[in-house]
């Protein structure tokens, strides 16, 4: 087992298959690790695991500038807070349309995230492996 950290991809056997998710914490001093994947409904699953069970395939990393999706919305990844484990974006403006009123311009707006949930959106060839 690799040194994981939060936003790595990783591989998990559970029964005769093997199944891809990010890491996005530790347990107990990290005698286990929490994994997240995204289902194809768009809900999240997690488990956990022994760390020497999981298999390390990648540690995605992003730097200012990177173009990025958050929830489907276009954006930049600006940054890392402090700890590594939040990320801030600068999403695009967009537009809306709403019902009665027709559509409404959205401005640049700054949205801060767990970083294993932008490792999930933007590693989707990684994660629906």
């Amino acid at each position: 087992m690799a040194d994981l950290q939060i936003g790595d991809v990783v591989t998990v056997a559970i029964g005769p298959m093997w199944t891809t998710y990010a890491v996005s914490g530790f347990i107990e001093d990290r005698q286990r690790v929490k994994l997240v994947r995204k289902n194809s409904s768009g809900t999240y699953s997690s488990i956990l695991s022994d760390p020497k069970r999981v298999r390390q395939i990648s540690r995605p990393a992003f730097k200012s500038g990177d173009k990025v999706l958050v929830d489907g919305f276009k954006g930049e990844f600006m940054s890392f807070e402090r700890g590594g484990d939040v990320a801030r974006v600068m999403l695009a403006p967009r537009r809306r349309q709403f019902t009665g009123v027709g559509f409404i311009d959205i401005s640049h707006a700054v949205v801060r995230l767990n970083y294993w949930m932008l490792v999930i959106e933007n590693s989707k060839r990684l994660m629906e492996k």
